[in-house]
């Protein structure tokens, strides 16, 4: 049965990540036809991470207790209505409002699907199935953006439409094809912490800092995946079926990469040791990004760079699963907190300094990269995990 499970859950994840991802391409297009300011770009991303960092870890703790299904289809559904309106409403203040609950509800998908791998898996297989699960998202993702920047590259309502569709396809989906991990309790609910719980779960100090790692790292990949499309229609006037095969291809690489060499790695190597490379790596290859004029190697680095944030990905939640007890709906609530923490400062950062540099967000990422190897380094002199 739980096999079963796993082939349906890295299923619909491959077909969420698609679903979820198709907007981004057409995103800047959207941003032009209304006229919006440049930064206003940032503001869209921060206000849809808001909307993440409070439904985290709301539906986390929900998932725990009610159990994870009706948690995945709430999450398709309101996403899907949110895009909708996204897509359609001019005013401005009301495509915030969108933006809102599109992050709002995302996260409940999100947050129960990483919940419900780790109910199915065991701590031998976990590291295996969170790297399958972050492939498939990765390629999921690649394939939703240039299905996206295609149909949508001379009307990005048409995409909008198609998502709306998809997000009820895959209510329906997750109703017929997923089994229940969570036997619901009709205790009320209390979402204050438990103090013996938070002294030997959340207050654990490797498991801070890998935090700590987490938020710096969605602020620096925000902040690239803000800039980067608006760049690249802004700057190097080039297309939304360009930016959607750009993402395309990097998803692709990034899925291969990540499918074959994470689990190759912590193998042979401890998890923490790949996790610092991977991050020195990342650091490195935004500067490049950076110092680079010339576009043929700009767009090899973003590619390696996006290569790079997704064997981070998996390895963060492995880490974060190795170093805890359990609760594991919670435990995935606060990693996306922690996400949108970083996702908020990535994307206002962004939307700003674009107007004094465009390439100046790639350059203050890597930086703020380099913080978070730092403090891993100081935090993980001792015995760590393996």
């Amino acid at each position: 049965m739980k096999n079963k499970s796993l082939i349906f859950i890295l299923l619909l994840t491959l077909f969420s990540s698609l679903t979820f991802s198709m907007a981004h391409p057409v995103t800047p297009m959207l941003m032009k036809s209304l006229s919006l300011p440049s930064f206003m770009f940032g503001i869209l991303f921060a206000v849809m991470a808001i909307g993440n960092f409070i439904g985290s870890p709301l539906w986390g703790t929900l998932s725990d207790n009610k159990g994870r299904i009706k948690f995945l289809i709430l999450g398709a559904l309101g996403y899907g209505f949110s895009q909708l309106g996204f897509g359609y409403v001019t005013n401005p203040l009301i495509i915030l409002l969108f933006r809102f609950t599109g992050g709002f509800f995302v996260v409940s998908y999100l947050t129960t699907s990483m919940a419900y791998i780790t109910d199915i898996t065991t701590k031998e297989t976990r590291v295996k199935y969170i790297t399958y699960y972050s492939a498939t998202s990765t390629i999921g993702s690649a394939l939703g953006s240039l299905l996206g920047g295609t149909i949508g590259r001379n009307n990005y309502k048409i995409t909008f439409i198609v998502q709306f569709i998809f997000c009820m396809i895959l209510a329906i989906s997750v109703y017929f094809l997923l089994n229940e991990t969570i036997t619901p309790s009709s205790e009320k609910i209390y979402f204050k912490k438990n103090k013996s719980n938070t002294n030997s779960t959340f207050t654990n100090k490797n498991l801070i800092s890998v935090f700590i790692v987490i938020i710096l790292f969605f602020f620096a990949s925000t902040s690239y995946n803000s800039t980067i499309n608006y760049y690249i229609e802004d700057v190097l006037n080039l297309s939304s079926t360009f930016i959607g095969a750009f993402l395309a291809i990097a998803g692709i690489v990034g899925f291969t990469v990540n499918l074959f060499f994470t689990p190759l790695l912590t193998k042979y190597f401890k998890e923490i040791n790949v996790f610092k490379i991977i991050t020195l790596l990342l650091s490195l290859t935004l500067l490049l990004m950076v110092y680079c004029n010339n576009l043929t190697i700009f767009f090899c680095a973003a590619i390696l760079f996006a290569s790079l944030a997704s064997m981070h990905i998996p390895l963060q939640q492995t880490l974060i699963t190795k170093l805890s007890n359990g609760n594991y709906g919670s435990l995935m609530g606060i990693l996306n907190s922690c996400k949108a923490i970083g996702m908020v400062a990535g994307s206002l950062s962004a939307g700003f300094i674009f107007e004094l540099g465009n390439k100046l967000p790639f350059f203050i990422s890597a930086i703020i990269i380099a913080t978070g190897l730092i403090i891993l380094a100081l935090s993980t002199k001792k015995k760590f995990v393996k």
